[in-house]
């Protein structure tokens, strides 16, 4: 079971994991000083002033899921941004488990193991895929809420979450488990084998561990009744006929839960449009069937005529969902060595090392068309001259196509070069795909040691490395490297050669200037036509490369002044050091899909320059009261970190307050403050910029400088003559770059924790915990547009010297720079949140042998709200229920040990979220309308103020809430002999599957995917 805090040093009496010998297995259970998370000051007993969540590898694992980083989801205090059902929602992030601390993002949440930093696993940012942290030699997992900054650095802002591995570990353990869903699929294998051996008389330790995890991809065509990949989705579906637009408050819900829902405008094979007005109940469609004929297609319901929405209930549009997945695919290879020699107190060297490879698969939608194929694919003015339409005299047209054509009058009555467009899910061409390559390497090594008796010291380096290659797989191939057409925009526009033969139109006549001999017609009438040396033709597999290094230099002193003096309540304890830390990163695609030539965007590549920092830091412990009447313990401690970076952020502090008062020994009460620093990483400053054009309105112009009351003191400042006329930017679009931006400054968190810790004398081995948290997220970065940026600028009340004018660029005349502006983030928006967390825990070993124990965790969330409204920073935007962040969440597990058999159930509560906004139908916090009116006739309001306002849509869904659900697992346990361990497990016993359209793979969805799920393992230890 996991251990909740704090944890005692205990008596071998109260020790409830005595083997049976009556000694205490755990290291946790003996008198020697350990380091808590969130301090570098050793304690005698683990009594920690921040709330900490301790969790024991055992209740991670026992579970059939072998993805650590999903079972740490399931954790009420961390949110599903990154699973592994959601992790293909992103080009390059399949396969990837990033833990988002609190639902403040992932970027403000510190993995570390072994309280050090780990490289990251997407180059430019900091993120730790937990997928790279062995599981066999983990021993437990802290989690700590508020800024820690002060302590371990950047990005500590929602907590810290470190991975502690066993130490001192002897002997041989082998574990293989085995997995798969009551359906058959999503099949998963785990394997390992550590070794470990003490030395030289206990002072010296090796520990090898070696980890093969695989889990089956799970495709939307293997769950058609839960993606309706074949049959069509089931969803909220817009069906409120009382008028044209969504009428709001009618008392009629604007959308019901259907299934068999289906695209209307696209299909598989090819879809020419609509034979009916927008007004028809069942508009019916012309589409290609399979053999490349056209037949009108009659849904048993359409929605076209209900605002704008494109869907219809059967027929044979495309589903969308003919490709894609449920979960990645993910092969994962592990080897990791610890190993100490202690030659003397003084000089204890350590290291510990890893290499990790893991192997992603994932697939996505396909590549696709709407219309006009000019439209739809050029970039320039040149390329939309050159792109042809398909026509007429398409040699793959058939007779019937063609005569339904001319028919509708589409076509003339012979075949002839007159356009017509149609709109294809490629489906047939192969889902875009990806397959992944990861590799990852760190070691750290070091000295510690303990001198003046009870100083310690540590001074290590820190290395990590991150090699990544990526497939991405049918690619649609449009241009060459210089901007030809090539691939797919050749091999449509087939014709027959003066032989007869089908071939693409540029190889049709005997000029041979411009012949493509390698190019191949494609036939994109009906699915499933496209020959295979077509779609060689027209896909492309594209590459990407990536890298990341880190680099840490660290050292650090602590101990106490017990030598010079004491305090009442004992020595004053100290921990103080430096650190040096470096982080580079590339990524570059090949040269087709940098200069845009494929489906994907143009991509260049991102080689951003290092990013250092230099830091100190300091820690103090006053104990200022111990074992009086009414003062058990009474001590406050604080610490503060210096960070000097060479970026804009420049020289940043970081601080926190805490104290811990007990009055007796059975209740202690903990509190915290903290001001905690995110630093722009070199995504948020270098990513590399694409430039774009739009027509941007001057805010200085003579014709809207009075539009705000800022603008004509603001303007002046910048240098903006009187009577200025932007005639540029009035007659031609502006240039502007979307990118990083180096202008950004570090986002500030300040962070409140109160908590009360009970562990009654009268009842051994019961301890219970509430903790309440409140955390503030200023200066956060967050993306505007370019005209948003200027406007935001030269309207503002504090001047020009304000995050928005940072990057506006202007001449001595006047006029714009190009790039006008870089458009990306601006340290502008806010977060706040809070809530309480409850931690109960009660342990018993009978006088039979016999074990119990009982560990519940919950989280009641109060309040997540984003302020990212530039011009009402006050206003907030409630996350807090909607889909991912429910107001309540809970595991509870319970075991009952009976010596050879143990038997264990858990459960898992997540509340109830809304269907779509909370806004939607729900009264809400919000800024007045500029026309003072609350909506719905609810009074007045001060333009611009926070008030209650009413639902903005009431009667949006036919549900309000997805409901709340519980999932349960048991486990059963035998001891066959001293050396092996057979289990039998049942996750989600009761096959909950996502309710009301959910799969689990949309961003913090937190429902299961899989449903019912068998397990069976077995370990051997020697």
């Amino acid at each position: 079971m996991s251990v909740s805090q704090p944890v005692l040093a205990q008596s071998t009496a109260d020790c409830v994991d005595a083997n049976e010998n009556g000694v205490c297995d755990s290291d946790e259970n003996t008198d020697r000083a350990i380091v808590v998370t969130g301090s570098r000051i050793s304690r005698p007993t683990l009594e920690s002033s921040v709330p900490l969540t301790s969790v024991d590898v055992g209740e991670l694992t026992d579970t059939g899921d072998v993805s650590l980083g999903d079972a740490l989801n399931d954790l009420p205090s961390l949110r599903s941004t990154f699973s592994q059902g959601n992790s293909t929602r992103f080009i390059g992030t399949a396969g990837l488990n990033i833990l988002d601390l609190r639902g403040l993002g992932i970027s403000r949440t510190l993995v570390l193991v072994n309280g050090k930093r780990h490289i990251t696993a997407l180059p430019g940012d900091y993120l730790v895929d937990v997928n790279t942290i062995p599981v066999d030699l983990l021993e437990r997992v802290d989690i700590v809420t508020g800024g820690n900054s002060a302590i371990y650095g950047s990005d500590a802002v929602a907590g810290v979450v470190n991975f502690i591995t066993k130490r001192n570990f002897e002997g041989m353990n082998l574990r293989a488990q085995g997995g798969v869903s009551s359906r058959g699929d999503r099949g998963n294998l785990f394997v390992s084998g550590t070794w470990g051996k003490n030395f030289a008389d206990g002072r010296g330790n090796i520990a090898v561990s070696a980890e093969y995890a695989e889990s089956n991809p799970l495709y939307f065509t293997d769950r058609d009744s839960l993606t309706g990949a074949y049959s069509g989705r089931c969803q909220f579906q817009q069906t409120d006929r009382t008028t044209d637009e969504t009428q709001a408050g009618d008392g009629i819900p604007d959308s019901t839960f259907l299934c068999g829902i289906k695209n209307a405008s696209i299909s598989d094979g090819g879809t020419l449009g609509a034979i009916d007005g927008t007004a028809a109940a069942r508009r019916r469609y012309l589409r290609f069937a399979s053999n490349g004929d056209i037949f009108i297609d009659t849904p048993d319901d359409s929605f076209s005529d209900i605002g704008s929405t494109g869907n219809q209930q059967g027929g044979a549009g495309s589903t969308l969902r003919n490709t894609g997945q449920l979960a990645a695919g993910l092969k994962r290879y592990a080897i990791n060595l610890l190993a100490h020699y202690d030659v003397s107190d003084a000089f204890r060297p350590f290291v510990e090392a890893k290499y990790v490879r893991v192997n992603a698969v994932q697939e996505g939608q396909p590549s696709f068309f709407q219309g006009s194929l000019a439209g739809f694919f050029a970039n320039t003015d040149e390329q939309f001259d050159a792109i042809p339409e398909l026509r007429c005299d398409n040699p793959f047209l058939t007779t019937q196509a063609f005569q339904t054509l001319s028919g509708f009058g589409v076509c003339g009555a012979t075949p002839d070069g007159t356009p017509f467009a149609i709109s294809r899910f490629n489906t047939d061409f192969g889902g875009r795909g990806e397959y992944h390559t990861r590799e990852t390497y760190r070691i750290v090594g070091g000295v510690e040691g303990t001198f003046n008796d009870d100083w310690n010291y540590e001074v290590s380096l820190n290395y990590g490395r991150l090699d990544t290659r990526m497939k991405s797989l049918n690619n649609l191939k449009l241009y060459d490297t210089a901007g030809n057409l090539d691939g797919f925009l050749l091999a449509y526009d087939a014709v027959r050669n003066n032989a007869g033969q089908i071939v693409c139109r540029v190889n049709a006549d005997a000029i041979t200037t411009n012949d493509r001999p390698d190019c191949v017609p494609i036939n994109l009438f009906g699915q499933g036509k496209p020959s295979a040396e077509a779609l060689a033709f027209v896909n492309v597999n594209s590459l990407r490369k990536e890298r990341a290094e880190e680099f840490v230099a660290s050292a650090s002193i602590s101990g106490d002044l017990s030598q010079l003096f004491e305090l009442p309540g004992g020595p004053i304890g100290f921990a103080f050091g430096a650190e040096y830390r470096e982080e580079t990163a590339y990524s570059a695609y090949d040269d087709l899909v940098a200069s845009g030539g494929t489906f994907l965007n143009a991509i260049p590549p991102f080689d951003p320059a290092k990013l250092s920092v230099k830091e100190a830091f300091g820690e103090i412990s006053l104990p200022l009261l111990a074992n009086m009447p009414f003062a058990e313990e009474l001590s406050i401690s604080g610490a503060a970190r210096v960070s000097d970076y060479n970026s804009a952020a420049g020289t940043v502090w970081a601080y926190n307050v805490q104290g811990l008062y007990a009055p007796i020994p059975d209740v202690r009460f903990r509190a915290a403050y903290a001001k905690s620093v995110r630093t722009p990483t070199q995504s948020d400053l270098f990513s590399t910029n694409s430039e774009n054009f739009a027509q941007i309105a001057d805010p200085c112009d003579i014709s809207r400088i009075n539009n705000g009351p800022n603008r004509v003191a603001n303007c002046a400042a910048a240098g903006v003559p009187v009577g200025f006329i932007n005639t540029i930017a009035n007659s031609q679009t502006t240039g502007y770059l979307s990118g990083g931006n180096p202008t950004l400054q570090n986002e500030i968190g300040k962070s409140l924790t109160l908590g009360v810790v009970v562990e009654p004398s009268f009842l051994p081995g019961f301890n219970f915990t509430v903790d309440y948290y409140k955390i503030k997220v200023e200066r956060l970065i967050s993306a505007l547009g370019a005209q948003q940026i200027i406007d935001l600028c030269y309207d503002s009340s504090t001047g020009i010297n304000n995050p928005f004018c940072a990057t506006v660029q202007r001449n001595a005349a006047g006029f714009f720079i190009e790039p006008a502006v870089i458009s990306g983030g601006v340290n502008f928006a806010a977060q706040k949140t809070e809530g309480v967390d409850f931690d109960i825990q009660y342990r018993r070993t009978f006088d039979n042998g016999h074990r119990f124990s009982l560990r519940a965790i919950a989280t009641h969330l109060i309040r997540l709200d984003n302020y990212t409204q530039p011009l009402n920073p006050l206003e907030p935007n409630r996350q807090m229920s909607e889909l991912g962040d429910p107001r309540w969440a809970a595991n509870a597990s319970v075991n009952y040990d009976f010596g050879e058999l143990d038997l264990s159930w858990s459960v898992r509560y997540i509340g109830k979220q809304t269907i779509g906004t909370y806004e939607a139908q729900h009264s809400y916090q919000g800024a007045c309308p500029a026309s003072g009116n609350i909506p719905l006739g609810g009074g007045t309001c001060t333009p611009g103020a926070i008030v209650t306002l009413p639902p903005t849509n009431p009667d949006a869904f036919a549900e309000v809430n997805y409901p709340d659900v519980f999932y349960h697992n048991f486990r059963a346990n035998m001891e066959i002999d001293k050396k092996f361990n057979f289990y039998i497990g049942v996750d989600n016993v009761f096959d909950k599957l996502p309710p009301l359209g959910l799969l689990g793979t949309a961003a913090g969805d937190p429902f299961d995917s899989f449903g019912r799920y068998f397990y069976a393992g077995i370990k051997a230890s020697w």
